[in-house]
């Protein structure tokens, strides 16, 4: 499969159209790993499964990974979370913004499965990463909740709140495949008020204070029917 980005970079624009190789999905990376920590004991005197290890990384089928405006889902009660999104191959890395949406009744039995079953929404404009790799930390991740057709804002911070992009990318060092791209979702930042909130539009963004300009995306969500229910 192919992504097509709009990417922006020194005044230009063009078109990215790479193949996608892989998708993965980071987990556990914020960037106070003692804190991280904290919180999976936390999850676990509750019952909720935690990973042995922080961060995770886990593979999605690339089949669940969409640009799309509407997404299907199994339950009511799930939600979206904006990470930023790294699109790596060995030529170039572009950074734009995305939603690892998550079933939250699955995740009680297993995070990873929570997330393999519900899409991976990538927006479609993308910026040079060389130009933004000075001042990543300063750059703003936020997302909204739609309910009842009023957008309500669900997540805000800066993604220094988060691991690197550097962090990735040293990672991916030598593994990047001889052509196409490696999509990263880079894991999120927590929600505002610290409780999660369903609904049924989705919106996510990335701004860049120091060169003026967002990348903004966002997706309806929709139960899956089933006609003879």
């Amino acid at each position: 499969m192919q992504v097509e980005l709009e990417m922006r970079a020194a005044g230009a624009s063009w078109r990215w159209t790479p193949a996608v190789r892989a998708v993965l999905n980071g987990g556990w990376t914020g960037r106070d790993m003692a804190a991280v920590r904290a919180h999976v004991e936390e999850m676990r005197a509750l019952g909720v499964p935690a990973p042995t290890e922080v961060p995770i990384v886990f593979p999605v089928a690339r089949a669940m990974l969409t640009q799309g405006d509407r997404v299907e889902i199994y339950s009511p009660q799930s939600s979206g979370e904006v990470e930023y999104v790294l699109v790596a191959t060995r030529e170039r890395v572009a950074v734009t913004v995305g939603s690892d949406h998550t079933d939250r009744e699955v995740e009680a039995a297993s995070i990873e499965l929570s997330k393999r079953i519900c899409p991976n929404v990538m927006a479609r404009g993308g910026w040079d990463y060389a130009e933004v790799r000075d001042h990543t930390d300063d750059l703003v991740l936020r997302s909204w909740v739609r309910e009842q057709g009023a957008w309500h804002l669900y997540q805000e911070a800066p993604v220094g709140a988060l691991l690197p992009p550097d962090y990735w990318l040293g990672r991916l060092r030598g593994r990047l495949p001889p052509s196409g791209a490696v999509v990263l979702f880079s894991g999120t930042i927590p929600t505002c008020g610290g409780a999660l909130r369903y609904g049924d539009g989705f919106r996510v963004g990335l701004e860049d204070p120091r060169l003026g300009r967002s990348i903004v995306h966002e997706y309806d969500v929709a139960v899956v029917d089933n006609p003879l229910a």
